[in-house]
């Protein structure tokens, strides 16, 4: 038995096998207790198994300096996740309110009363773990002279148990906020590729050069919740921007996340455009001047409403890259890597407050001097107004996604080893001390369409701070 806030035991069994240089395998077993979960749910069993095929080391397979390594790889295994259960969540605890009360009559005007303890979370006892299992299947090969290097993994990771929110039949009539439950099951399937070149010229000069590339395809494919008609739930989240309602949705078949947003069809260049924008004679849009959003009918029920929010992505990138470098020429050394992004949105609500006439709490940015007019109807930032009356700032609307896509160049780093000169003094030499000095520069320049600070900001931006470049040069010494 195991006691305390968080106490946890983990039994484990791992065996291996290797033959000639030829086949390998290791499996293992694993048993995690957690103390935060009730007694009877709180264990999760997490097999893993793993094998290999190394085909240059067969017979058959011919000696060749062109093809030095070819290993074929497979995997299956499981982990669990209980990060986002409390500690000692088994137990309930009390929360406690303070609140003040005023009598119509007599002294008791302003009281403050004290020490209401009550319970606010309910707790669910068949609360287990939430796993993840993961089938892959991988190739690694080396050529000419082991100077080329090829790693391809093929994978596809089920999670499921799903911890979070019951988010359907939770009455609110209990006074207790809605328990945590195992649902919903989300699925990742992908590819990555490490490609490397490493090759030594001469006795002073080497170099090196590497791409990293992933693409990962992420959606729901069990949201978990019902309707009595069998069809499938939603989970929803009421994230918002002042007042800008929530954006984001996720619905099976969608990624987690999702932008579910109403589309805007570009901006009304006259008030005859604006006023022809009609559904069965009667105005779509009846506040829409020039200069204002036009915005898509897509239930065409001749309303702009929230039936006519659309899936629209998400902001998890599709792909993953990374291009690497570098070279040694005797004592000097340099090295490189960009990094970058691919199919990737961010919502850029700072614009609500940046953009927009109808705040006056905020500096605005520059590029509000373009906003449409008649005279600059190129502009994709619509019209100024005092009052919006036609909602383009407060509707949750495609107009606050862009696409975040970039490349960066994130680490550049130039090295001179002033060893040799260091060790001709007997003392340091005796020590084997070493001497380098440096300089580097960190996130020195983006290539990107995104209109905010930084593409990089995790696909919420409200005006959050970027990245900072950092330019240092410093001394590397070991006595």
């Amino acid at each position: 038995s195991f006691s305390g806030n968080d106490a946890n035991l983990a039994i484990v069994a791992r065996a291996s096998y290797s033959y000639d240089d030829r086949y390998f395998v290791t499996a293992s077993w694993r048993r995690d207790y957690a103390g935060r979960l009730a007694k009877g749910n709180n264990y999760g069993d997490f097999p893993a198994v793993t094998a290999a095929w190394k085909l240059t080391s067969e017979k058959f397979m011919p000696k060749s300096d062109n093809l030095n390594l070819l290993k074929l790889r497979a995997s299956f295994g499981r982990i669990g996740n209980l990060g986002s259960i409390n500690m000692n969540y088994k137990s309930a605890l009390l929360s406690s309110k303070n609140w003040s009360d005023s009598a119509q009559y007599g002294v008791e005007n302003g009281n403050l009363f004290n020490g209401m303890y009550y319970y606010n979370n309910a707790v669910n006892p068949k609360l287990t773990w939430e796993t993840s299992e993961q089938l892959d299947l991988g190739v690694d090969a080396e050529f000419f002279k082991e100077r080329l290097s090829l790693a391809v993994d093929f994978y596809n990771k089920r999670t499921f148990n799903l911890i979070q929110q019951s988010s359907m039949n939770w009455p609110g009539t209990i006074g207790l906020d809605p328990m945590l439950v195992n649902m919903g099951e989300v699925m990742n399937r992908g590819v990555e590729v490490v490609l490397g070149w490493n090759d030594r010229v001469s006795k002073d000069f080497s170099y090196n050069l590497g791409l990293n590339f992933a693409y990962n395809k992420n959606w729901v494919s069990n949201i978990g919740v019902r309707d009595s008609e069998g069809n499938a739930g939603v989970w929803t989240n009421d994230k918002t921007y002042k007042n800008v309602p929530y954006i984001y949705q996720t619905a099976e078949g969608q990624p987690i996340g999702s932008f579910y947003v109403i589309k805007n069809l570009g901006i009304f260049q006259s008030d005859a455009e604006a006023a022809a924008y009609v559904k069965d004679g009667k105005p779509i849009q009846p506040n829409a001047k020039a200069g204002d959003l036009k915005f898509e009918d897509y239930n065409n029920d001749g309303t702009i409403d929230d039936k006519d929010r659309q899936y629209i992505g998400s902001a998890a990138p599709k792909i993953n890259y990374a291009f690497n470098g570098g070279f040694a020429w005797k004592d000097l050394s340099f090295s490189f890597m960009f990094q970058g992004v691919a199919g990737a949105k961010a919502a850029y609500m700072g614009k609500y407050s940046i953009l927009n006439d109808t705040e006056g709490s905020f500096n605005r940015a520059k590029d509000i001097l373009n906003a449409w007019s008649p005279s600059n109807q190129g502009s994709n930032i619509p019209r100024l107004s005092k009052s919006d009356p036609n909602n383009n700032f407060t509707t949750a609307s495609d107009w606050y996604i862009e696409d975040a896509s970039y490349l960066r160049l994130k680490n550049v780093t130039l090295t001179y080893d002033l060893t040799n000169v260091l060790r001709k003094a007997a003392h340091f030499d005796a020590r084997a001390s070493r001497l380098a000095i440096y300089f580097s520069g960190d996130n020195l320049v983006t290539f990107t369409k995104y209109s905010g600070m930084d593409p990089e900001c995790g696909g919420y931006d409200a005006l959050k701070y970027p990245v900072s470049r950092v330019l240092s040069f410093g001394v590397k010494l070991t006595y």
